[in-house]
């Protein structure tokens, strides 16, 4: 009986061992923002997402779904990586920056700067503007 039972244990062990080391996949998610765009260029970001990928052809996207400016309107988006509270600068753009008109969805390449790493989504006016708005949508960091 005793062996049984250790036998059925090894074979419990053995198998979350097999489930756990399955590798991780990356899918193309819908993660939700609502953003206050600031006034004068002042950026907004999301919180942050891991990028597992070292692809930069693994595409991120932005959909602009609303945008308080009204219809057909344009923000500017791009990739952020958070950088150490002891950098220079607070962040760094790891994509190029995008003119994102409302009502469509952009699918762009991060630069190698964003593999594996935690980034976040950034936008601002494309306006130098003293009105700030509100902008919501979905993103992902990686959608291969």
């Amino acid at each position: 009986m005793k062996s049984k039972r250790k036998l059925v244990l090894i074979i419990v062990l053995l198998l979350s061992l097999v489930v756990l080391a399955r590798p991780v996949s990356a899918s193309n998610d819908n993660i939700k923002f609502n953003f206050t765009i600031k006034t004068y260029h002042a950026n907004s970001v999301s919180g942050e997402k891991y990028r597992q990928t070292t692809n930069t052809k693994n595409n991120w996207k932005v959909n602009f779904s609303y945008s308080g400016e009204g219809a057909g309107t344009v923000t500017t988006f791009w990739l952020d990586k958070k950088m150490p509270w002891y950098a220079e600068l607070n962040h760094q753009v790891v994509s190029g920056t995008y003119n994102v008109k409302q009502g469509t969805t952009i699918y762009k390449p991060a630069y190698s700067s964003a593999s594996q790493q935690n980034v976040r989504l950034g936008a601002e006016n494309n306006n130098y503007s003293a009105r700030s708005y509100t902008a919501s949508g979905y993103w992902d960091e990686e959608t291969d």
